[in-house]
């Protein structure tokens, strides 16, 4: 939901609010004519003397009979109307009750997003610091070295600089690399299969894994939705590449029936789920907030020894 139709969504709440507010405004005042209406008719029975009542042959009911029919007329309508009222209050109530759930899972998942960006920017300073920071820090001791030796030595300078040439090359195809991850991918022009494809050329490009794919091409009209799958799939990756020390690695992508569904496995060292049960050590709780603003599922299943499996099904349509 966008920043607009949160707003009319909050519009349209106010506007409810309001109109119960006056409907249970209207119906206590029924509530009170219907009170008075009683009361004006006991005291109408109550009011002929006893002498009254001996010597006249006309009962009190009917001595008042306008009176008293008047009165059950404005009662039976204060009932009717109350009925109708109450009707419209209790419609009111429940669209305010759904309309504001939508809201509050609206923030909630605001607060989600929030989370998960600023877990995003935790892991790009720390990926920055571990990798394109100490390299470049690297390469200013090299560089005073190799002023050293460029009247002493000028071979070993010229092997010096070779070196740094080399280390600055590695480290602005890091910072290219993360700068791709960090850039909006257009999945109409790559599109998600081929964005699959890549991702999982880079994984291997040293060639230490046996990867087998099926990836069929999936689309959606929300490109959001793409490239959250796309994060999810990326992080499981990097996962296994950091902390599984697989041999194997098995990636399966179909699309079903307007839905997205990816199996994930490898042959690493899996890991307790119990003991990881927050998900800070993996990357599980990040994914999961993906994969829940998503209206999807994950199901991670892990054995020590054995490897882990990634289960992950995402509608395409809302």
């Amino acid at each position: 939901m966008n920043l607009e139709g949160y707003n009319v969504l909050n519009t349209i709440v106010r506007e409810f609010r309001y109109e119960l507010t006056e409907l249970e405004d209207e119906i206590q005042y029924n509530l009170r004519c219907m009170k008075e209406t009683d009361v004006f008719v006991r005291s109408l029975l109550d009011s002929q003397s006893v002498d009254f009542k001996i010597f006249s042959p006309r009962n009190v009911e009917y001595t008042h009979k306008d009176e008293i029919e008047k009165s059950s007329d404005i009662k039976q309508r204060c009932e009717q109307r109350n009925k109708e009222l109450t009707a419209r209050r209790d419609v009111l109530m429940e669209h305010v009750r759904q309309l504001e759930g939508i809201l509050e899972q609206r923030d909630h998942n605001d607060m989600i997003l929030m989370n998960i960006q600023e877990e995003d920017r935790q892991r790009i300073a720390r990926d920055l610091h571990d990798t394109s920071l100490q390299n470049l820090a690297h390469l200013t001791h090299k560089i005073e070295l190799s002023s050293l030796y460029i009247d002493q030595d000028p071979v070993k300078a010229k092997l010096e600089l070779s070196l740094v040439n080399k280390i600055l090359r590695e480290t602005i195809e890091e910072i290219r690399n993360t700068i791709y991850d960090l850039r909006s991918m257009t999945f109409d022009d790559l599109g998600l299969k081929t964005a699959f494809e890549r991702l999982l050329d880079n994984l291997n490009d040293s060639g230490k894994y046996t990867v087998k794919s099926e990836i069929e091409n999936v689309s959606c009209e929300n490109e959001l939705v793409l490239v959250f799958i796309y994060r999810v799939v990326q992080e499981c990756l990097n996962n296994i590449n950091k902390h599984a020390e697989a041999e194997e690695i098995c990636f399966i992508c179909r699309n079903e029936t307007d839905r997205c569904v990816i199996e994930i496995s490898d042959d690493g060292k899996g890991f307790d789920k119990d003991v990881s049960v927050s998900g800070k050590h993996f990357g599980l709780s990040l994914m999961r907030e993906r994969i829940g603003l998503l209206n999807g599922k994950i199901d991670i299943s892990s054995q020590i020894g054995i490897g882990t499996k990634v289960h992950i099904e995402v509608p395409l349509k809302f």
